[in-house]
């Protein structure tokens, strides 16, 4: 081979090396370049869970409602399967498992499997959570117990962050109660002022049940221990 040939051999190879170190730049940019949109993907998602667009899904099955002490009932008395849960509207845990059970507990009671009570508490003191439960208290007390359940999920689907527990205001709480189908002239006028009663009974309770985290559950009048997991998989296993 001539000396010339040689050379075009190697400026051959060199223009390859070069096109194949030039095409595995550009997928390794496309690599990048997805990962950062899966990563942003992610975040918007958990953005939007937490602003009101992520929680559990509206129940596709009705079940009727009734007022309890303080609480929302949802079943019949005549249920096999008792659950009670104490919780607060901006317990983020509370939260996860609205997320995890809504939709099983309400199939359940509707085929009457299961009852479940809604207790409000508050707990965490916290801006939010105060004014939806003094929201529930008014509807409960001035509109339907339907309403007050529909409320309930609402108060969920759009928490807030703990730190950012004000960002939601009074008026916000009325759309929810608005959209909840519980508005009327007696609701808006309790929703003026704090119902202290109300919030006396729930912290009566919190220490005749000895409440100190929420969500608390009792399941056939017997607290469940451990986590969020835990209390899923207990209730699912009772109600079977």
């Amino acid at each position: 081979m001539s000396k010339q040939n040689r050379e075009m051999g190697r400026a051959e190879r060199a223009a390859a090396i070069r096109a194949e170190q030039a095409r595995k730049e550009r997928n390794r940019r496309v690599a990048l370049i997805a990962g950062i949109v899966v990563i942003l993907g992610a975040i918007v998602a958990a953005g939007t869970w937490y602003s009101g667009g992520g929680t559990a899904d509206t129940p596709t099955t009705a079940v009727a409602a009734a007022a309890g002490d303080g609480s929302v009932i949802v079943g019949k008395a005549s249920a096999p399967v008792k659950v009670v849960v104490y919780e607060d509207f901006q317990c983020p845990y509370c939260r996860e498992l609205e997320d995890q059970t809504r939709n099983f507990l309400r199939e359940n009671a509707a085929a009457g499997k299961v009852q479940v009570e809604y207790h409000p508490i508050d707990l965490l003191q916290a801006v939010y959570g105060e004014r939806g439960m003094n929201a529930f208290a008014a509807v409960l007390a001035h509109s339907t117990p339907s309403a007050a359940l529909k409320l309930h999920d609402l108060l969920y689907e759009n928490q807030p962050y703990e730190s950012a527990s004000g960002s939601v205001s009074q008026s916000q709480i009325l759309g929810f109660v608005k959209q909840a189908g519980g508005d009327n002239a007696a609701v808006e006028t309790a929703l003026k002022s704090r119902d202290l009663d109300f919030f006396a009974a729930a912290a009566e309770v919190m220490s005749q049940k000895h409440i100190t985290g929420t969500p608390t559950v009792y399941l056939n009048g017997k607290p469940v221990t451990g986590g969020v997991a835990d209390i899923v998989k207990a209730i699912e296993n009772a109600v079977g």
